[in-house]
């Protein structure tokens, strides 16, 4: 909400408040009643909507940097393991093939991060079985494919949550106009009556009614 929507807001609460301790005077109208409960809603889906228009984004953005570094950490070990196999058995193509460090996965794009450590993984399980000297396992390589997956689930994530902070905000200003007309144009009328038959319930409502900036 900002500054506007706050202080209606506030309004909203202190009406709605004035309205429950006095539900005796008007809960036999049903029209009334009626009005009351729709008011109640929309303060409801006002406060729910609201929490949706904080971004989480940066949230979201530290997440996706600490599982990157996760997955890093594990596909430059099972490169470093390939190459040290390459190497032994001098197996150029297999070299070339896993060649990977820190410096290449923090440098390129995040959509590109799949497609260098995805054949470090399919080379790894290719040569598991002569790996085992060198310290390789399955449960590595599954570490390594979880860790991507789960960072691919995160890309565009930063984005997707903006997003959905607009919308909701585009909504809570539709919320808002509906709220503000049925106050105005509803309980407000409706409440005429009780400035003549009970000014005291008539004067709680009016100071709920006021706005303070």
């Amino acid at each position: 909400m900002n500054k506007i929507q706050t202080n209606q807001f506030r309004m909203y609460l202190n009406t709605q408040g004035a309205l429950d301790a006095n539900s005796t005077l008007w809960s036999s109208i049903p029209v009334m009643l009626s009005a009351k409960n729709n008011f109640d809603e929309l303060i409801q889906r006002i406060g729910d909507v609201n929490e949706k228009t904080v971004s989480n984004s940066k949230a979201v953005t530290a997440d996706k940097a600490v599982t990157l570094n996760n997955l890093i950490a594990k596909a430059v070990t099972l490169s470093g393991i390939l190459q040290a196999y390459a190497a032994v058995t001098e197996n150029v193509k297999l070299a070339g093939k896993v060649a990977l460090t820190k410096s290449d996965l923090t440098k390129i794009r995040e959509t590109d991060v799949e497609a260098r450590i995805t054949p470090v993984i399919e080379e790894a399980r290719k040569e598991l079985a002569n790996l085992a000297d060198y310290g390789l396992t399955e449960d590595m390589i599954v570490e390594t494919e979880t860790s991507l997956d789960d960072f691919k689930a995160l890309i565009g994530q930063p984005r997707t949550v903006r997003n959905q902070a607009f919308a909701a905000m585009t909504l809570l200003e539709e919320l808002f106009d509906t709220a503000n007309d049925l106050v105005k144009n509803q309980l407000d009328k409706l409440m005429i009556r009780f400035k003549y038959t009970n000014t005291e319930f008539y004067s709680e409502y009016e100071r709920a009614r006021t706005i303070v900036d």
